[in-house]
């Protein structure tokens, strides 16, 4: 929704650039159906192809839902240690990482993996504190940079997640790109600050757009919560 939202502001198609992006799933939006459950009833977003999966979400609020997926031109992402969809045991572990009960995750996570598997995102071997900017300068002028992660933040030590978040307000300021976070409500309190308290007994993650919270989300994207009235 919020890819949508970015690429209708600018009118151009999107360059994506994921940090922390693993096997770079994340990458491939325009690839995957949707279905959003609302207070008005069902949403539908039909994938690309019939293998793909389509990701559901329950959403609380006026949330302006997208007709389209975004278009993309060019994508990337930056991991310390990115793993590659055509080896066997590297999915074989991501797999693992699913906890047993959870065979609709299970099964979401293989249809996405298949989809990446025919057309592997380019994944980039780095820091995401060194890397970025120079993964952003490769970018085609024609395109609208957009730099998102999920779950990342929380896995540098405290000073790192304040140089990252210094490095993309300056990004934003200088029109570099825009910046679609989803982390915790605690790792970017900055980020989260800048939308409604979240109550002391909600766990949340916070997805934020240029650095404004804009909703709470499920840790894996099964519910989201529009803060904009």
């Amino acid at each position: 929704r919020f890819l949508a939202e970015v690429q209708a502001s600018t009118g151009r198609p999107l360059a994506l650039v994921e940090v922390g992006a693993s096997a770079g799933l994340c990458l491939l939006p325009d690839r995957f159906g949707y279905r959003w459950r609302t207070g008005d009833g069902v949403v539908d977003l039909a994938p690309p192809e019939p293998a793909a999966p389509t990701l559901e979400c329950r959403v609380t609020g006026p949330v302006p839902l997208p007709s389209r997926a975004p278009g993309i031109g060019w994508r990337a992402g930056i991991d310390l240690a990115p793993l590659d969809v055509r080896d066997d045991d590297a999915v074989a572990w991501l797999e693992t990482l699913v906890w047993p009960e959870q065979e609709q995750r299970r099964d979401r996570l293989r249809g996405a993996l298949g989809v990446a598997r025919r057309q592997p995102p380019r994944l980039v071997r780095g820091d995401l504190l060194t890397a970025l900017p120079a993964l952003l300068e490769e970018v085609p002028d024609d395109l609208t940079p957009v730099v998102l992660h999920s779950a990342v933040v929380a896995y540098l030590e405290p000073p790192d997640r304040q140089r990252f978040r210094t490095l993309m307000t300056g990004l934003v300021r200088r029109g570099a790109c825009s910046w679609v976070s989803n982390e915790g409500a605690e790792v970017l309190p900055e980020l989260t600050t800048t939308g409604p308290p979240v109550p002391p007994d909600r766990s949340t993650f916070v997805l934020a757009v240029d650095g404004r919270a804009r909703a709470w989300t499920h840790p894996h994207g099964a519910s989201m919560t529009w803060l904009d009235r």
